[in-house]
């Protein structure tokens, strides 16, 4: 018989944490499931940890990545992998409740034939609670919007297995480590006809241990503006294939937002920080950039690094398009003056 849940953690260097997450689902009161681990690629002692759980835990199963292949394609290998009815996804940093599963199970008892459903969580280390907050059923829609759009974490919902199945079939098997769930539920909100809000907390969401949360780093800070970029990519070319005339452009501000509040102004070399801001044409359109500088207000100014020389920076910017159109026209010329 095929269990109710398959629980997804997709794991990377996570040996501090992936104990805590396993044991929160081995403690639930609630017994018919199976977790698939997709180890991918660690080299720290995760994947020893993982053993030393599945050897006593028939319920547990691997699938292991010789490399890193990101977390989004390990997700969609622990959704190939999986076999139950209902599919979750569990960060490894991140652990359930107590008698989350039970909660879980009555809710899809009561309230059958959704696509998925979704619900609260707990912040750490704040203990605030996070309820879900949209309840319009155009989701796919709502993501575009400037404002009030849902949250598009994987890891509160869990998904109608068929559904899933079905729809990751639409999704770029791509390198993405950032920013994939955004990708990722777009293009589930895409085909989902029937969402049920389940109203109580399940997980205990940590911040500042994942692999999205490694700011102050500025290669790090790349890696995210590169995944991004090709996230919001794969979100045009889906778009695109599926005839849906859609502009992008408050989907980039918000992303432009979360890199400049969440990674550039969290840089400790005040070096970094400056070459992150003079690189943001290479990932923005400079219309984006310019709204976002124009809309903010003089308070945000003066606790940001822009505050440094927010003029200088400004005036980098919008030179930026102009010293290339000087390049292309020197270049030209000389080829000009060549052929004469």
């Amino acid at each position: 018989m095929l269990p109710f849940f398959s629980i997804i953690i997709p794991a990377y260097n996570v040996e501090n944490y992936i104990g805590r997450a396993i044991t929160s689902i081995l403690n639930q009161s609630f017994k018919d499931y199976e977790i698939i681990i997709v180890n991918d690629g660690s080299v720290d002692k995760t994947m020893d940890i993982i053993n030393e759980y599945a050897k006593n835990n028939k319920k547990i199963n691997i699938v292991n990545h010789i490399k890193n292949e990101s977390q989004h394609v390990a997700r969609i290998d622990g959704i190939a992998a999986s076999s139950g009815q209902y599919i979750a996804f569990l960060d490894a940093d991140d652990w359930y409740n107590d008698h989350a599963l039970t909660i879980l199970f009555n809710e899809i008892q009561i309230n059958p034939e959704n696509d998925f459903y979704e619900f609260g969580y707990i912040l750490n280390p704040t203990g605030e609670v996070v309820l879900p907050s949209f309840q319009g059923e155009d989701r796919f829609t709502a993501y575009f919007r400037k404002e009030k759009y849902p949250v598009y974490t994987l890891w509160n919902k869990v998904y109608n297995a068929i559904f899933l199945k079905k729809t990751v079939e639409s999704l770029e098997r791509t390198y993405i480590n950032i920013a994939e769930d955004m990708y990722t539920s777009i293009v589930i909100s895409y085909y989902a006809k029937k969402i049920y809000i389940i109203n109580k907390i399940i997980i205990n969401y940590s911040v500042g241990t994942g692999i999205s949360t490694t700011y102050k780093d500025y290669n790090q800070t790349l890696n995210f503006l590169n995944s991004v970029k090709k996230s919001i990519m794969h979100i045009q070319k889906f778009l695109e294939k599926t005839e849906q005339n859609i502009n992008l452009d408050n989907l980039n501000y918000r992303f432009l937002s979360n890199t400049i509040n969440w990674y550039i102004n969290t840089q400790k070399n005040i070096e970094d920080k400056e070459k992150l801001f003079l690189q943001l044409p290479d990932f923005f359109d400079i219309k984006i950039i310019m709204k976002y500088l124009f809309s903010r207000e003089e308070s945000y100014y003066k606790s940001s690094i822009i505050s440094i020389s927010k003029e200088y920076k400004l005036g980098k910017i919008l030179l930026y398009p102009l010293r290339k159109i000087k390049q292309y026209l020197n270049v030209n010329r000389k080829n000009i003056k060549k052929n004469i």
